[in-house]
């Protein structure tokens, strides 16, 4: 027993395909806005089913309708399929797309010609071959022209894809040139019902990829909101410690050293009492984009939480990591944060040193023995950098001028 599948029977599978991938993208979409195009694609998979809709019609519609009209509208939902898809890739249209869309109105007057004036249905299968053809090279030339470096296996997936249904339709505009003249395109024969399948495998790559990359892009964007604090943009104390732990590892495997330089802003409960903690937000942010202007690429500055800051700094002692510890302080000394009623907010930060020594059992030693240093840092006035070394203490400490000695209080209003 045979089974024939004709072209309305495939066009019903397709409207159905169309309808829920194009439901779905348009929800995806609006549940996702961080995610430009998805929607602009679920209305092209829409606009794909209706033009089909209409051509499953032939015989009930009129032929304007079922022809003239539907077939433009399948090849305009391609168009907005890679228009989507290119937002969504961040891929700026070029001449193609913009030539796409002004040849709508010149195909849809010539399938008119060739079916009142001229009647041929073997040219009007031409002309939609050729369109087509050049709809999906035009997405293919353009994901190649600007991710032919990538190795992603979904940009490699896209490409293929419209490259091949590109090379499909030119194979269809070839063969139907050869072929004896269609009294009824319904009967056309299997490589035009197979046209229907492409247009179906259209619809569900690309809709299949898009998501497959949105979720790529979700779980690296919860990946960074994992290792990053939200307010300061620098890493968090999570990060730290897995950073510090790998540290450890390699100073005691390679026989060297680092140091951890642990900070904190003076006084900052006062900011937040006088000013909000809106304005308090505002400083850390400042002092930290201070930390990381003032630190090599290599280096690890996180915060530790609350005004709390920590810095590791491989292969590094403690007298270069003083270095770093004033050269900080200064910076964060000199900066100030304008308030809403227009007065300056200053600020200062204690600065704690220490580096690890090869009998150290973990690098949490290290840290405490920095923690004490910044502890020691408050105790004898803030604003200054304090090192710390096994069985010693000794300070670097910052020379007030004498003009703002009411500083040591650590806030000062101009």
């Amino acid at each position: 027993m045979s089974i024939e599948i004709d072209l309305r029977t495939l066009s019903l599978t397709l409207i159905l395909f169309s309808a829920l991938f194009g439901i779905g993208m348009f929800l995806f979409g609006r549940a996702h806005r961080s995610f430009v195009g998805i929607k602009l694609m679920g209305l092209g998979y829409l606009t794909i089913g209706v033009g089909h809709f209409l051509l499953g019609m032939r015989d009930v519609l009129n032929d304007f309708t079922t022809i003239v009209v539907a077939n433009p509208i399948i090849c305009l939902g391609a168009i907005l399929i890679y228009k989507g898809l290119f937002d969504f890739l961040d891929i700026a249209p070029k001449l193609g797309y913009h030539l796409n869309l002004l040849l709508i109105p010149v195909f849809a007057g010539l399938l008119y010609y060739y079916k009142f004036q001229d009647p041929d249905i073997n040219v009007r299968i031409i002309l939609f071959s050729l369109f087509y053809s050049m709809t999906c090279f035009v997405p293919a030339f353009g994901i190649w022209k600007r991710y032919r470096n990538n190795s992603s296996v979904q940009i490699h997936i896209l490409f293929y894809m419209f490259f091949i249904m590109g090379i499909f339709y030119l194979f269809r505009t070839v063969w139907t040139s050869f072929e004896a003249q269609h009294l009824n395109f319904m009967d056309a024969g299997a490589i035009h019902s197979i046209t229907v399948i492409v247009s179906e495998l259209l619809v569900i790559m690309t809709s299949f990829i898009t998501i497959w990359m949105a979720s790529d892009k979700l779980q690296a964007k919860l990946s960074i909101m994992a290792r990053i604090d939200s307010l300061t943009q620098l890493y968090n104390r999570r990060t730290f410690e897995e950073s510090s732990d790998a540290e450890f590892s390699r100073a005691r495997r390679m026989k060297s050293t680092f140091s951890i330089i642990i900070c904190d802003l003076d006084l900052f409960k006062n900011i937040n009492d006088q000013y909000g903690h809106p304005m308090g937000d505002e400083v850390l942010k400042i002092f930290a984009d201070t930390l990381r202007d003032n630190v090599r690429k290599h280096d690890i500055v996180a915060r530790f939480g609350g005004e709390e800051f920590v810095i590791l700094l491989p292969e590094t002692d403690s007298k270069r990591s003083i270095v770093v510890a004033e050269n900080i302080r200064n910076k964060a000394y000199s900066s100030s944060v304008r308030s809403q009623d227009g007065s300056s907010i200053l600020f200062s930060a204690s600065f704690g040193v220490s580096h690890y020594e090869r009998d150290d059992n973990d690098w949490m030693t290290v840290l405490k023995r920095a923690d004490r240093a910044l502890y020691s840092a408050k105790q004898n006035g803030r604003n200054r950098v304090v090192v710390l070394e096994k069985g010693e203490e000794s300070s670097s400490e910052a020379v007030l001028p004498t003009s703002t000695t009411k500083h040591s209080s650590k806030l000062i209003v101009n």
